[in-house]
């Protein structure tokens, strides 16, 4: 991708270039037209009123000047041109001003190409005609200035912006590069989390076919209907956070207070342990209240899950920091110091869940980073508590 926007690059600026080349060339070329014609026009004014010198001094560097009046006699000439004939026998019709190309004019010791304009004039000594020009090498060594310029400038513009593109397009690709390998760990994990319980759910099945008239189907049923459950709670796990991928809800006011209440309570009646909400006081803030439900359910569940004899809730709001901070601990064994950094990701369960098969489906607590996320605050494991303290912080309404 920077190598083919590094090439449209270059095309633009050598593009780019040879117009300012042109442009430059034709400015150059119409200015020095402009100076020669008026100095040949203001010779001709002072041949008129008689104060012409023999030696024509203001006529500019790279310049010659020359007057030259019947029988081709030089009445005056710039000290250039040094005591050489006339330069040219052209003479412009209907008194010029009129532009011709000539080659190989002295210039002091050398000779050049020049422009030079004509215009007719009459003296006292009769009619004459002046001619004024520019040195054409002069002005093409000047353009060539310009392109020596571009050549050596050029290719350093281009690399400077070839790097200035590659940070940009990096800069823009890395999300979505980011976003597809997310992509494919995602669908390679979700393939690997449902193998297994499609697997028992078959060897339960086969299993029974086997046992023929002895097979107990009730109880076979019973375990199909917890593998199948455990499946299904999968795949909704998998949409929903298929969906928060996708873009926050709708956000509105929400007492998270209120959704924190109902959510322990809920929670009780199934609950392992004791839920203490004591320390929940009101924390409005804006959001969805269904996916914000979600979260506070997936920290107690995990809580619960894991708590000994107590979980603890406590939610509040920071004035001066413009944020409220939910905490959910429990007094469980805690999370080992090198999972602490992997707890959020998706699929993960600790060596403790795997060994007992906790039903969980690894999906609970990216559930709560990426709810959090997508309400602008942050969802972290915090060190030092005798169990695990899961906190989160959102902007306060």
């Amino acid at each position: 991708m920077t190598g083919v926007a590094a090439l449209v690059l270059a095309v633009i600026l050598v593009l780019a270039s040879v117009l300012i080349v042109l442009v430059f060339q034709r400015s150059v070329g119409a200015a020095a037209d402009d100076l020669s014609r008026t100095r040949a026009l203001d010779v001709a004014a002072a041949l008129e009123a008689g104060s012409l010198t023999p030696v024509l001094t203001d006529v500019g560097d790279d310049s010659v000047a020359q007057v030259v009046g019947s029988g081709d006699r030089v009445l005056a000439a710039s000290a250039n041109l040094g005591d050489s004939g006339p330069i040219t026998g052209l003479a412009p019709e209907g008194g010029g001003p009129e532009a011709y190309d000539l080659e190989d004019v002295r210039d002091d010791d050398e000779t050049e190409d020049f422009r030079v304009w004509a215009v007719t004039a009459r003296g006292p000594a009769g009619p004459a005609v002046v001619y004024v020009g520019h040195s054409t090498e002069a002005t093409g060594e000047t353009v060539a200035s310009l392109v020596g310029a571009l050549a050596l400038g050029l290719p350093l513009v281009l690399l400077a912006a070839t790097g200035l593109l590659w940070m940009l397009i990096g800069r823009t690709l890395r999300p979505v590069e980011e976003a597809h390998a997310r992509q494919r760990a995602f669908v390679a994990d979700a393939a690997h989390e449902l193998q297994s319980p499609l697997a028992a759910y078959r060897t339960t099945l086969e299993v029974g076919l086997e046992g023929g008239g002895s097979t107990d189907w009730p109880d076979t049923a019973r375990l199909l209907l917890a593998d199948g459950t455990r499946m299904e709670q999968l795949v909704r796990d998998l949409l929903y956070l298929a969906r928060q991928d996708e873009g926050p809800a709708l956000h509105r006011l929400v007492d998270l207070d209120d959704v924190v209440l109902e959510e322990a309570r809920r929670l009780r009646s199934s609950a392992r342990v004791e839920i203490d909400t004591s320390g929940v006081s009101a924390a409005p803030v804006h959001g969805s209240s269904g996916d914000l439900g979600r979260l506070v359910r997936n920290l107690l569940a995990n809580a619960d899950r894991h708590a000994t004899t107590r979980v603890t809730v406590s939610l509040g709001a920071d004035a001066d920091a413009g944020t409220v901070r939910l905490v959910v601990a429990d007094d469980g064994p805690g999370v080992p110091p090198d999972q602490r950094d992997r707890v959020f990701d998706r699929f993960f369960r600790g060596d403790e869940a795997r060994a007992h098969d906790d039903g969980s489906t690894g999906l609970g607590l990216a559930i709560v980073r990426s709810v959090a996320e997508q309400h602008a605050g942050t969802a972290t494991l915090e060190a030092g508590g005798p169990g695990a303290v899961f906190v989160v912080e959102l902007p306060s309404a």
